[in-house]
């Protein structure tokens, strides 16, 4: 314990991962060239964090994002990405479709203008 005490005291940071299965927590002391990881009770961390008065404390159960998105998620999520995609492309190919479309349209009136001035 007086080995830590010393070590935190040079420590960059202190982290603390608390196992939820076995009841352990480990307390990780980071240095400028060691990572120093010490195995705890859960019921202790609090009294040895105070005793070792580390600069920077980061609890990483407080960090912890919210819970990750499962596999099956995941594929969903790219699954109406890919589908999104797709609808995307359809529309690109069809607007150069509908200008061709519309290009014909007013080549057959033009014709048909032509036509009626040539009949006039």
């Amino acid at each position: 314990m007086e080995e830590l005490e010393k070590i935190a005291q040079k420590g960059i940071e202190c982290r603390i991962k608390r196992s939820k299965k076995d009841g352990k927590a480990k307390i990780k002391v980071r240095t400028k060239k060691y990572l120093y990881t010490y195995v705890v009770d859960k019921d202790r961390v609090d009294e040895i964090l105070t005793k070792l008065n580390c600069k920077n404390v980061i609890d990483l159960e407080k960090q912890k994002p919210k819970a990750e998105k499962s596999k099956k998620q995941k594929k969903e999520k790219k699954e109406e990405e890919k589908q999104e995609k797709e609808k995307k492309e359809e529309i690109t190919e069809k607007a150069p479709e509908e200008i061709k479309e519309k290009q014909v349209e007013e080549e057959k009136e033009e014709k048909k203008e032509s036509e009626g001035e040539k009949n006039e």
